[in-house]
């Protein structure tokens, strides 16, 4: 039996993006951490390999510099398309064969990993695309009830974001229960409760 190739376009969400660089040089991005996160909750047993060149080495010689051979495998010996990543620069500049250090490896590694999880099932493709992702509790109302709506969901996100236990966060779970939000806004919220325990839980660890 063929093993499917789970499409996770719609699953990552605004509050995990973060910016670097700025000017032309600015990004918007989902830490790899995160990524693989969403990878292993929503598409189980699916995990990143590096596909080996004719030497037997991991890195792939380029006209310019090297790259990477991505794919995804799965128990079931289920594989994907390997996904080719150059080994570059924070300015996206290929690096010469042999001015590659291991430091550029394993910032392509798992720059590679989020581009491939894009490409193979749609994770935070979004992102690449440029299209904007949703946020469950961004400005959405027009009616005064819908503002406190608003106001209310953006208190609950901070003490989420800012809470530092699972006890905590049972404890704003809990008040969320209870509490009288619009579906779209506690379906981010809840969104972001799950990133936050998963933080968490790693930090434990």
């Amino acid at each position: 039996m063929t093993t499917p190739i789970p499409n996770l376009a719609g699953i990552a969400h605004a509050e995990l993006v973060e910016s670097i660089g700025g000017g032309n040089f600015s990004a918007s991005y989902i830490n790899w951490s995160r990524t693989m996160h969403l990878l292993r909750t929503h598409a189980p047993g699916w995990l990143p390999e590096i596909v080996h060149a004719s030497d037997g080495g991991i890195l792939h010689r380029a006209p310019a510099g090297g790259f990477l051979l991505l794919r995804f495998v799965h128990p079931s010996g289920a594989t994907t398309p390997a996904v080719p990543q150059a080994i570059m620069d924070s300015r996206n500049a290929a690096i010469g064969w042999d001015k590659i250090t291991a430091r550029d490896i394993t910032d392509t590694h798992r720059r590679g990993i989020c581009m491939a999880a894009a490409l193979t099932f749609g994770l935070a493709y979004e992102l690449w695309a440029k299209i904007p992702l949703e946020s469950g509790y961004a400005e959405q109302p027009e009616t005064q009830a819908d503002e406190g709506s608003s106001a209310e969901a953006a208190d609950f996100a901070a003490s989420i974001k800012a809470a530092e236990s699972a006890e905590e966060l049972e404890g704003i779970a809990a008040q969320l229960k209870v509490a009288s939000l619009a579906p779209a806004l506690l379906k981010g919220l809840r969104a972001l409760y799950a990133n936050r325990k998963a933080t968490l839980t790693e930090q434990r660890a």
